[in-house]
């Protein structure tokens, strides 16, 4: 609560009053700055209360034109009010979830009504924060936020190429169609597969789209961990990576951690090339994002940590030829790795992959630098152990090194590779 400047002169006589009093020993003076200082606590006292039934009448309604998106989708609001104002003078505002950007309109209410559209680039669920009030009176004024009913609309937002609508594989959909289910594909968990309706199938798991589209019932069986746990693998950018980058793999990380909730914590992993760096539950919130602001800081080991690149095999035959600084680089690497099996790398990764035991879906999120060696053989062992792989690639979308990419990936024996 602040004072107008009504207030604030009346403060001042009274403050004159109190001096002159104490001056000239006049106890008229004392008592007029008393009777203003009693008056003025009288009227804070009801601006409190009128304000307090203001909050408390409030009411909101939101309606939004969509509550699944694509990461930076545009999304439009349009929202309305009634609240009781008695002698205040009150302006509101609505406050949308955090990270969101105004692009269109004003959240700012006229006659009860705000209509306006967000960019919202956070991964995972948002909700709004609520109202923001500026009311005043003669004497006071005062600003907050009402939270009532900000969690209507959730708005849920999933990173860009998951789509939040299932999505049939191969051509047409029969009993023999496989299909994803991309909110929960993210999770590494919903490959699922189709058949025709038998006696005693729940009727929860009919298909009724696909089931009217045939004229016949159709029930999805699901091919979950069969009792299992997910895992997630994070591999964080070396440094040097752009901040740009680092933000939009922190942001996929987040949005992969909130739909891999099962009711039990899971291990996240963290590794940065081919350097081992933690690995902590998926509960410990703080210290999953402490790591993630490491991305981009970290000087990782080289990629290459145990391939033997084709070029320096070719070059170093021929006589004479000068070896350029990459293929010298890798030359050493050649000679440092030399004869050692298995590297550290490899020793570390079959250590993780032992300590997974009941661990059969694995997430795996990564940036793709380097020459791939080290993912390719984290791939390789979640396959070779008969796990489900789900690989996330950040910032590889539409660029020249996305095919070469999802295809090394996929030969390595990965289930999904998506390009985020």
């Amino acid at each position: 609560m602040r004072p107008t400047l009504l207030t604030g002169f009346l403060l001042l006589f009274c403050l004159v009053c109190f001096v002159y009093a104490w001056m000239m020993n006049a106890g008229e003076a004392a008592a007029a700055g008393l009777g203003i200082l009693v008056f003025l606590a009288v009227r804070a006292f009801i601006f409190q209360t009128e304000l307090r039934g203001l909050a408390v009448s409030l009411s909101v309604t939101r309606d939004a034109d969509k509550t699944i998106l694509h990461q930076s989708s545009i999304v439009n609001i349009r929202s309305s009010i009634t609240a009781v104002t008695k002698h205040l003078t009150a302006s509101f505002e609505d406050v949308f979830p955090a990270g969101a950007v105004l692009t269109a309109g004003s959240p700012r209410f006229t006659e009860g009504r705000a209509s306006y559209s967000l960019n919202l680039p956070v991964i995972g669920d948002s909700f709004f924060q609520g109202v923001r009030i500026t009311c005043s009176d003669m004497f006071f004024m005062s600003t907050l936020l009402v939270g009532r009913d900000a969690e209507q609309p959730k708005l849920t937002m999933y990173p860009t190429g998951i789509a939040a609508t299932h999505h049939a594989v191969g051509h047409g959909a029969g009993w023999s169609a496989q299909e994803y289910d991309r909110p929960a594909l993210i999770a590494g968990f919903d490959t699922r597969t189709m058949r025709p309706y038998s006696e005693g199938d729940s009727i929860r798991d009919l298909d009724w789209k696909l089931s009217g589209k045939h004229q016949e019932l159709y029930v999805r069986l699901r091919m979950d961990a069969s009792g299992g746990l997910p895992a997630l693998l994070i591999d964080l950018p070396q440094r040097g990576a752009s901040e740009e980058l680092c933000l939009h793999f922190a942001e996929t990380v987040v949005g992969v951690l909130e739909n891999l909730k099962t009711g039990e914590e899971y291990p996240v992993i963290f590794i940065s090339g081919a350097m081992y760096l933690d690995t902590i539950r998926s509960g410990e919130s703080d210290k999953i994002i402490a790591m993630l602001k490491e991305a981009g800081t970290i000087y990782a080991p080289e990629y290459l940590y145990r391939l033997r690149h084709p070029s320096v095999i070719r070059r170093s035959t021929e006589r004479g030829h000068q070896l350029s600084d990459q293929e010298r680089r890798i030359e050493g690497l050649i000679r440092l790795y030399a004869g050692r099996y298995p590297t550290d790398f490899e020793r570390t990764v079959r250590n993780i992959s032992a300590s997974l035991e009941n661990e059969t879906h694995i997430t795996y999120v990564t940036a793709a630098h380097g020459d791939l060696s080290h993912m390719t053989y984290l791939i390789h062992e979640t396959h070779k152990n008969e796990r489900h792989a789900t690989v996330f690639v950040v910032g590889s979308a539409g660029t020249p090194r996305e095919a070469e990419i999802r295809n090394a990936f996929t030969l390595a024996g990965a289930d999904v590779v998506e390009m985020i």
